[in-house]
């Protein structure tokens, strides 16, 4: 691999990717690609996808650009063509023999490689996100289309007499969910209440369960983690934690309306460690610094 010359602005480069062609190759022998893990991995899921002749990457469709606050790369500038939005479904092994799965919402765009030219393509990615590892890539496919105007919502039936997740009105915010069990509540009772059924949301979305204003004025029925915060990764079935706040015990039959889930669209925060915080007219005012 031919060295660069480095300056203040690009870490060590060719030191990180010592092996990294290698380990490559090697995992390119059993598995259909390799997924490259960048040096803060921890705080951004993957969307760099290595191939026999190719490297795609899923990005923004409005932003075709990896790391656009730092040391950005234009993929259009960089030989890379647009292949497509939509949501795609990753799977992968990390740690080895673990696999892992998650939907992302994006643009799949992809650059021919040609022989030798991984090398040079490793070391642009690398200066742009760092390295961490590469790990072996499973399955990259496209599972649905990006949503326009709102969010596709992929939801698995897992009781076949339960109603999917509806809105009772046209704009509605929040989704009616429907209980799959059936049970009475007693005074002052919690119970993790099933709800029949599975989803998989789109990455940069979350979903809220929150509870139903008429049974929380008629009967004290409220949530106990309220608002329950359901992640883009989680695949088990939703479940929702009623209590019973009133005085009377309550029934719950299946197939009734139990509680509501609002999907929104989220940020990722750009952890920053500082000395001092800028002053406000507030301070450090809180817990009833202004008045009951």
């Amino acid at each position: 691999m031919k060295k660069r010359k480095k300056n203040d602005d690009v870490f060590d480069v060719d030191r990180q990717l010592e092996g990294m062609h290698e380990k490559v190759s090697n995992i390119l022998e059993s598995y259909p690609g390799v997924v490259y893990m960048p040096c803060y991995y921890r705080s951004t899921p993957p969307r760099i996808f290595i191939r026999e002749n190719s490297v795609r990457v899923i990005v923004r469709q409005e932003e075709p650009i990896l790391n656009p606050k730092g040391r950005c790369y234009d993929l259009a500038e960089a030989g890379y063509h647009n292949l497509g939005e939509g949501i795609f479904y990753i799977a992968y092994e990390f740690p080895p023999g673990r696999r892992f799965e998650l939907e992302m919402e994006g643009c799949l765009m992809e650059k021919k490689l040609e022989p030798g030219d991984l090398g040079r393509e490793l070391w642009e990615l690398c200066a742009s996100r760092g390295i961490y590892d590469v790990v072996p890539l499973l399955k990259l496919k496209r599972v649905a289309a990006a949503g326009k105007g709102g969010v596709t919502l992929r939801i698995k039936k897992l009781d076949p007499e339960i109603s999917l997740p509806s809105y009772a009105h046209e704009d509605d915010a929040g989704l009616d969910l429907c209980s799959a069990d059936e049970l009475v509540l007693e005074p002052g009772q919690r119970s993790m209440v099933s709800t029949g059924f599975a989803m998989a949301l789109p990455r940069g979305y979350a979903a809220f369960v929150q509870p139903r204003s008429g049974l929380a004025a008629r009967h004290g029925i409220s949530i106990v983690n309220t608002p329950g915060l359901i992640d883009c990764h989680y695949r088990g079935e939703v479940k929702v934690i009623l209590i019973n706040l009133g005085r009377e015990p309550f029934p719950v039959k299946k197939g009734d309306r139990i509680a509501q889930m609002v999907i929104q669209k989220v940020e990722t925060a750009d952890i920053q460690a500082v000395e001092e915080l800028d002053r406000t007219a507030r301070g450090e005012g809180g817990f009833g610094s202004t008045g009951v």
